[in-house]
Formats: C-alpha cells, structure tokens, sequence
C-alpha cells in the first residue's frame, strides 16, 4: 500500500506537467487559426495602361464589392502597388466572387431592338446608330445616364431596376422613345443580351421602371442595378502571374 501512494505522488505531478506542456502547444495547430487567415489577390491590367486607370478601376471595384453582404460586415482592402491592384480579403470572404467581379468589364448598354426579340445570352454588335445590313444595333443609354439605381420588385413580384436618369439622359431617351410603341429596349452586358422588356409607353420622367422579362429572378436585378451603378471597368484587370 505505501508503494502504490509512493508512486501516485510520484506519477501524479508528472502527469499534471505533461498535460500542461500539451495544451500549451495546441493553440499552434488550432483548426481555427487556419479558417482565420485572410488572402490577398493581385489583379494587372489585362492590356498596357495607366496607374491612373488602375486606380479607376479599383474604384469600381471597390464600389461593386460594397454592395455584398461578407461575414462580418467586413470589406476587402483595396491598394495600387506599382502596376498592380491588391486586394487583401478579410477571413470568410470568398476569393471567386472578388476574380468574377474584377475579370469583367461590366458596359451595360440599353439598346434599341426595334421589333426584334434579341435572344437572352445571344451576342450583339453595338454602335451610336443602327446599322442594319450589318448587324449592328444602336445604343440609346449607358451607364453614365443613370444617376440612382435600385434593384426591386414590381407589385406582381416581378423583379425591376427603378432608375433616376440624369438631365442629359433623360433628354435623350425621351427623345428616342417619343414616337415609340411596342419596341424591344434591350439591356446587354459586355456585348451580351442579359433581358430584353417592350417598350409600353413614352419615358419622359427622369425617374422609371425597367421590368425584367422571362425567367429573370431579383438576383438578376441587383447585378445588374450594381453594375450600372459602378459603371465600367476602365481596364480590364486578370490574377498576376506569380
């Protein structure tokens, strides 16, 4: 019996150290510690340009990354490094949404179908005036007719893009819808048909509504009230090679 307590005072502390020493080299290997670590993206212009448009461009960027909900409310940090665009992502922020947004260049045109359906998906040649024979379909607004956005939903649940267009915007596509009815005005991204609403009635108001068609959801809206509201990429911008 008193080799056995011998023994429990014995082994009892050493034990209470080697447990100690264990705890305090967990921390180091905590899988919390890895899901913590941020990242860091750096973007090049994808053609020869400007630190002046690299910063143009990390401009809306950033404006278009405001508009996400990340954990935390957290945003990434954006800086011009020489000829590069850095892009430090706080934890959780997922690197593929920063790279979509950044790798396009986002024009977003309204142009003038005329009585043609222009297919969803389908891509179109655009200019400031139509010229059919080849193909070509003209612009009636960009992005820099628009002065407020918001993605919504109409009272029939349809989703929708209210707009306030500017002084001059609203000159012109009042001008080009007066005589207008039943006409496709379609929205086209990057040279892309994304929808394609008729043109009910005569937009004189500087404040409207554009109703997404066809199986356009609200998430459809809010990307494309986003890009409207951040204009264009003034470079196009690609992940730096390492």
């Amino acid at each position: 019996m008193t080799t056995k307590r011998r023994l429990t005072r014995f082994y009892g502390p050493l034990l209470a150290i080697t447990l100690a020493l264990l705890y305090l080299a967990l921390p180091s290997i905590q899988p919390s510690t890895a899901e913590a670590t941020s990242a860091v993206i750096t973007f090049e212009t994808a053609q020869p340009t400007g630190q002046a448009d690299l910063w143009a461009a990390g401009q809306v960027l950033r404006q278009r990354l405001s508009t996400y909900s990340f954990p935390n409310n957290a945003q990434p940090a954006l800086a011009i490094e020489g000829n590069q665009l850095v892009v430090s992502l706080p934890a959780g922020v997922e690197p593929s949404i920063v790279i979509a947004e950044a790798s396009r260049v986002g024009q977003v045109e309204i142009v003038d179908g005329g009585t043609e359906f222009l297919s969803v998906g389908s891509t179109v040649r655009t200019g400031p005036r139509a010229i059919p024979d080849q193909g070509v379909y003209q612009v009636v607004l960009t992005s820099a007719a628009f002065e407020a956005i918001e993605a919504n939903l109409t009272d029939k649940g349809r989703p929708s893009i209210k707009f306030t267009l500017t002084p001059a915007g609203d000159v012109r596509l009042a001008a080009h819808t007066a005589e207008l009815r039943g006409y496709y005005l379609c929205l086209v991204v990057d040279g892309q048909v994304v929808n394609c609403p008729i043109l009910r009635t005569p937009l004189t108001d500087r404040r409207g509504v554009i109703e997404l068609t066809g199986g356009a959801t609200f998430n459809d809206a809010r990307r494309l009230a986003i890009l409207l509201g951040s204009g264009p990429l003034s470079a196009p911008l690609k992940v730096a090679n390492d």
